[in-house]
């Protein structure tokens, strides 16, 4: 396999958090920017290329194939892939009337304004909403599409976080338990939950002074007895706000760890 290269337009190598993915190099049909974007991959590699709580050294990288998005060699040579997932949702591409499972979330957004409607919905797709999981079909689902399909997940990474905690600590009632268990192997790597969210650039998202015990939910949480998207417009607004704040947060603690670990890079803040 030919070595591949680091796209030409975006020479020389930056780091920047606002950069949104879904303006480079999209298909003409069906444009998917975890697909088509050559950036975000490379900074998927950039960004995952590291020392994991084991001290083995993890390095998931890019590649030419089609079917494939990141590949990392194990020391027993075995290959694992890689692929991207917007982990955060604004949900304008869920609202449809026809649906009766969000008629409640069509409701919730069709009660904001204008300024409200400009802030929350088609948003850019920068760095702190990316995330990679493993890609290994003929054992399940992937976690991206399971969290897509449950309706009591919703597409949230709060409550992924959750399934993802309870995974780790063996607890019960978790509505991604088929794909986290399919996936083990891939949690693993990280030993324990704490691994896993300093890894990940996750800190945002846990109660401060819980010792990695609780959650912090875009909205209050309910243990997963009723649809994770929000039911009204003030819940709407919430989760949005608390999205976008978490956003921030993660690509501030992203860029941070690029500064500190490659020199050669420059990285930029929300654009400077």
């Amino acid at each position: 396999m030919r070595n591949p290269k680091y796209p030409q337009q975006h020479q020389p190598r930056v780091f920047d958090t606002s950069f949104d993915y879904k303006t480079d190099t999209p298909s003409r049909t069906n444009p998917d920017a975890d697909k088509d974007s050559q950036l975000l991959r490379w900074d998927h590699e950039l960004l995952w290329s590291k020392e994991l709580p084991s001290e083995d050294g993890f390095a998931p990288k890019v590649t030419t194939r089609r079917s494939e998005y990141l590949i990392f060699t194990d020391a027993k040579k075995e290959r694992h892939c890689y692929g991207s997932d917007a982990i955060t949702s604004s949900y304008t591409t869920w609202v449809k009337e026809k649906n009766p499972r969000s008629r409640a979330l069509v409701d919730a957004i069709a009660g904001l304004d204008d300024e409200q409607r400009a802030r929350y919905l088609n948003p850019p797709y920068t760095i702190g909403s990316a995330m990679i999981w493993p890609v290994r079909t003929k054992d399940y689902w992937t976690m991206n599409r399971a969290r897509g399909a449950s309706m009591l997940i919703a597409d949230r990474m709060d409550l992924t976080l959750e399934c993802i905690r309870r995974h780790y600590a063996e607890e019960p009632g978790s509505p991604l338990a088929k794909a986290t268990t399919a996936y083990k192997d891939f949690f693993e790597l990280f030993v324990d939950f704490k691994g896993f969210v300093e890894f990940f650039h996750f800190q945002d998202l846990i109660v401060p002074g819980s010792d990695h015990q609780e959650i912090e939910y875009f909205l209050k949480p309910n243990n997963f007895e009723r649809s994770g998207t929000p039911a009204t417009t003030l819940e709407y607004i919430e989760y949005r706000e608390n999205v976008l704040a978490f956003i921030e947060q993660r690509s501030e603690r992203m860029a941070n760890w690029v500064t500190k670990n490659h020199s050669e890079i420059e990285v930029r803040h929300n654009g400077s």
